[in-house]
């Protein structure tokens, strides 16, 4: 291979799904957090905006940043999709095409786990079709991840990381290379629950922990793969829900209900995010040749939602949703979706079609349209729109079959249910977070306004520039 073809810089690319600038703005002077101030006061920095069409989510946004196109070109809908449909390259074909090594770990729309080359890994995200992963013993863990993810939960409880799978993890945990003070911190966390309930908040955060240690364990920061990811959704999935109680300016009073104990819930999401930072820093100092980039593929903002009426629908027992619609076991494979989705695939076009008409005909008692479906190939993604708070408190909807009919269905008769949560809470935005860090990065806190479909070219280009890698970490 010729010298021009091997990269100068190994990219490590920390996925921090949805951060804005106004969070890190935030807390970025905070002593508690000082790995976020020292990455971000000695970065090159960049706003991303977002390039696609339509509802701005993640699944869609990542695949635009790493092979460089839109949605409307790349052609990425939902999550669940064929991969086969998918056009363009994500960044990491084109280091493997190269010849070169790659570690994936979590990144979005990854599945199915290719070769990564020597000395790589390949560990798909939390919505992939299956478990597997290289190297193979960590598919106790994505086994154990993926049958958290199929419950498909908006409140997180207390019965929720109890799994069959479970047992298979424990026994794996040492191989996985979780730490001891990992496995200390799970232990406190859950003996803390008993003592101050609403902690059970934080139990999403450490599914990025144990990853964050797998990570760890199979990174060779003295032989690195020269492109790598971690993605954590951990920040973000905290802001969705408890951005009032971090921005209560924005809001008022009329939200805010318990302020200090959610408050302290992204307090400790952004505990874990320093500790990553920290982490990383040191691998870059471990070795130059690693440059550190943090990417956000877009961010989130408060979200004003004056005709909220305080409860969220779902779809919480999918047979029960596909049998009440005629639909057997037989029928349908369930694939994995963020609420309020759901994802099938049907391969009989008869059937699928035919439950695409009965859900089209699906109407809240006053009238009002309840899912939307969209097809792609042989797979469905149905989202259940809320109803308002007048039709949840009557415990039924209507279908309205061919012959015109109006039959009432019960929400609990269709794996229907409906969650409080308030509404003062944060959604996706265009404009999203890049910085660079490593040795020969200028500091420049510019903030450069950018595509997200420019961030593939420009992490090549930085990858095989020609530059100096000698150490010189004064900044760290």
């Amino acid at each position: 291979m010729s010298n021009l073809l091997r990269p100068l810089r190994k990219i490590l690319l920390l996925e921090i799904n949805e951060v804005p600038w106004q969070l890190i703005d935030k807390f970025k002077t905070d002593p508690r957090f000082p790995h976020i101030r020292k990455f971000f006061d000695n970065a090159k920095t960049y706003t991303t905006l977002a390039v696609d069409s339509g509802e701005l989510s993640p699944w869609v946004t990542w695949p635009s940043f790493y092979r460089g196109m839109s949605n409307q070109e790349h052609g990425i809908k939902n999550l669940g999709q064929n991969p086969g449909t998918f056009k363009g390259k994500p960044l990491w074909e084109e280091f493997r095409e190269l010849g070169l090594s790659i570690g994936i770990c979590g990144s979005l729309q990854s599945w199915p786990p290719s070769d990564p080359g020597e000395g790589g890994f390949y560990i798909p995200d939390t919505f992939a079709h299956d478990e597997r992963c290289i190297p193979r013993y960590i598919e106790s863990f994505q086994k154990f991840n993926l049958g958290q993810v199929a419950k498909n939960g908006l409140v997180v409880k207390k019965d929720r990381l109890i799994s069959k799978d479970l047992s298979g993890l424990l026994a794996s945990l040492p191989k996985l290379g979780i730490s001891r003070s990992t496995i200390i911190q799970i232990a406190k966390q859950l003996c803390m629950e008993w003592i101050d309930p609403p902690r059970v908040a934080r139990r999403s955060t450490f599914q990025t922990i144990l990853l964050w240690d797998i990570f760890k364990s199979l990174y060779n920061a003295h032989n690195p793969p020269a492109f790598s990811t971690f993605f954590t959704n951990h920040v973000a999935s905290v802001m969705h829900r408890y951005w009032h109680h971090i921005f209560p300016e924005e809001f008022g009073d009329r939200y805010l209900t318990q302020p200090k104990i959610h408050a302290a819930t992204m307090i400790f999401a952004l505990e874990i995010l320093d500790k990553i930072l920290a982490d990383a820093m040191q691998l870059c100092k471990v070795n130059p040749e690693i440059t550190l980039v943090f990417a956000t593929s877009m961010g989130q903002a408060a979200i004003h939602r004056d005709e909220y009426q305080g409860f969220s629908s779902a779809i919480s027992d999918i047979p029960k949703f596909m049998g009440v619609f005629g639909l057997q076991k037989t029928d349908y494979k369930q694939l994995l979706a963020m609420v309020p989705q759901i994802a099938v695939e049907i391969p009989d076009p008869e059937v699928r079609y035919h439950l695409i008409q009965k859900l089209n005909n699906c109407y809240s008692m006053s009238g009002k349209p309840l899912f939307k479906i969209e097809e792609i190939t042989s797979s469905l993604s149905i989202t259940i729109r809320t109803p308002p708070a007048i039709d949840i408190k009557l415990k039924k909807f209507i279908y309205k079959n061919k012959n015109a009919e109006s039959i009432d269905f019960s929400w609990e008769s269709a794996g229907i249910t409906m969650h409080q949560v308030e509404a003062g809470t944060a959604y996706h935005i265009p404009e999203g977070i890049m910085a660079i860090f490593g040795c020969g990065i200028v500091p420049q806190d510019s903030r450069q306004r950018i595509k997200a479909s420019s961030c593939k070219s420009l992490l090549l280009k930085l990858a095989f520039e020609t530059t100096e890698v000698k150490s010189a970490y004064t900044l760290l």
